[in-house]
C-alpha cells in the first residue's frame, strides 16, 4: 500500500525572494521562510530615525563607512536562505565598495545590527535576529525598546549590556568615539507609549 502523500515545506532561495510579488510592507526571509512586519507605528520610526540621525553625523563627519535605514537588506550568507533588514544599520568604510555602493543587497552581515522592538514582536524572534546576526559575524547589536526607554547592546566578545536613561550608548570598537545619552535616542517619543 502506497503512504500517503506528505506535505513538504517548500523553502524560498534568495534569488526567488528577490523577484517574488510580495505584499507591501517589510518582508525578510528567514531560513527559506518568507516573514512579513506590520508598517512601524511612530514611536518606532522616530527611534529608528533618531539612530540614523546621531550616527549618520558622527560617522559621515569621521569617515567611518556608512549608516543605512529600515530598507537595506543583508543576505548573511553564513546563515542558508536568509536576508534580514534591520531596523538600523551601518557598514564600515573598508567593507564598502571604493566606488560606492550599487542596486541589490549586501552579502554579509551588517558591523552595527540595529532593532527596534514592536508590541507585536515576541521575544524567540528578537533572539532570533540576535543569533543570525551574531552567527553571520555581526560585531555588534543594539535592541532599543521605545516603551522602556531602554538599550540593549549585545557582541558576541563581551557581556550583555542594558543602558537606561541617564547612561551613555558607545559605540565601541565598532564605531570608535561615538557616544551619545540614552535620553537622544528616544527624544520625542512619548513616555510609556507603544508603538
Amino acid at each position: 500500500m502506497a503512504e500517503p502523500a506528505r506535505d513538504v515545506e517548500m523553502i524560498m532561495t534568495v534569488s526567488e525572494f528577490l523577484v517574488a510579488a510580495l505584499p507591501d510592507g517589510k518582508s525578510e526571509l528567514v531560513r527559506g521562510e518568507v516573514r512579513m512586519t506590520p508598517p512601524a507605528g511612530a514611536a518606532h520610526g522616530g527611534t529608528s530615525a533618531n539612530f540614523v540621525m546621531l550616527l549618520g553625523v558622527y560617522v559621515r563627519q569621521h569617515r567611518l563607512g556608512m549608516v543605512f535605514g529600515d530598507s537595506t537588506g543583508y543576505e548573511l550568507v553564513r546563515v542558508p536562505h536568509t536576508v534580514r533588514v534591520p531596523d538600523v544599520s551601518f557598514v564600515r568604510a573598508e567593507r564598502l565598495p571604493p566606488d560606492g555602493v550599487r542596486a541589490g543587497l549586501f552579502k554579509f552581515a551588517p558591523d552595527l545590527a540595529i532593532e527596534v522592538l514592536s508590541p507585536s514582536e515576541r521575544a524567540s524572534e528578537v533572539e532570533e535576529k540576535l543569533r543570525d546576526y551574531i552567527s553571520a559575524g555581526t560585531a555588534q547589536v543594539w535592541v532599543a525598546d521605545p516603551v522602556r526607554r531602554t538599550i540593549m547592546t549585545v557582541s558576541g566578545d563581551a557581556p550583555v549590556r542594558w543602558l537606561a536613561e541617564g547612561e551613555t550608548l558607545d559605540g565601541g570598537t565598532v564605531i570608535p568615539g561615538f557616544a551619545c545619552p540614552v535620553t537622544a535616542v528616544f527624544e520625542g517619543i512619548a513616555r510609556g507609549k507603544g508603538e
